[in-house]
């Protein structure tokens, strides 16, 4: 089994990234990383809305909903604000690289463009056993498991959409310093979301949950 997370696009971004891939193969000639940096800026605020923000949203509202929901703001600008420091103009020779990552970063799934990563077999097994528990009503002694799970899985997204693009990138010295800096903060963030949301759940709020992570995982076409 090969397994993938993959969310998808809004039309606008799908747009842009269909965009840059063209520009690759005609060179148009307008300079590349004015596309590559609109995308980059998309994929890194519409992974998070998938990830975090979406998913608060199907929580009722709560002291929970709402220190939920600034922590996901805080996340998104805070990567935000870090890709608009690490981007820049750039030659296309080196922009080439980073768009060939974001076009090995999109697949298709029942005609449909998706934009994620590959996923370790055993996480998605652990996951989905993990899912199928919460189905069948046990919920709350899943919960420990899933917390551990989706560390790892959100471990591997950072790694992927700023860890291995920003290799892409060509960042001097402090600006990598700075994104490895960024990365351990933000990974921690994640974490620290991941155990005040999950243990807080309950059964139906932890249906919700799985079920939005569940559609987020596919096998590609």
């Amino acid at each position: 089994m090969t397994a993938y997370f993959g969310f998808i696009p809004t039309a606008e971004l799908q747009t842009d990234i269909e965009n840059a891939i063209i520009r690759v193969k005609k060179n148009s000639g307008e300079p590349m990383y004015l596309i590559r940096d609109k995308v980059s800026l998309g994929i890194t605020d519409e992974l998070i809305e998938t990830l975090l923000i979406q998913l608060v949203h199907m929580l009722p509202e709560s002291d929970k909903r709402a220190t939920m929901e600034k922590l996901s703001n805080f996340i998104k600008s805070t990567v935000h604000m870090l890709m608009k420091q690490l981007l820049s103009k750039d030659s296309d020779e080196n922009v080439l690289k980073s768009t060939q990552f974001l076009a090995l970063s999109t697949h298709t799934k029942a005609g449909q463009l998706r934009v994620g990563n590959r996923l370790p077999d055993d996480l998605i097994a652990q996951m989905q056993a993990s899912f199928a528990a919460v189905a069948a009503g046990e919920g709350k002694a899943t919960k420990p498991a899933l917390a551990t799970q989706f560390k790892l899985f959100n471990d591997l997204l950072i790694k992927h959409f700023m860890h291995d693009f920003n290799e892409t990138l060509d960042l001097g010295m402090f600006k990598r310093k700075a994104a490895s800096i960024a990365q351990s903060g933000i990974t921690k963030a994640v974490h620290v979301a991941i155990d005040k949301l999950i243990p807080s759940l309950n059964q139906v709020e932890l249906e919700s949950f799985t079920q939005h992570y569940g559609s987020l995982i596919y096998t590609a076409d």
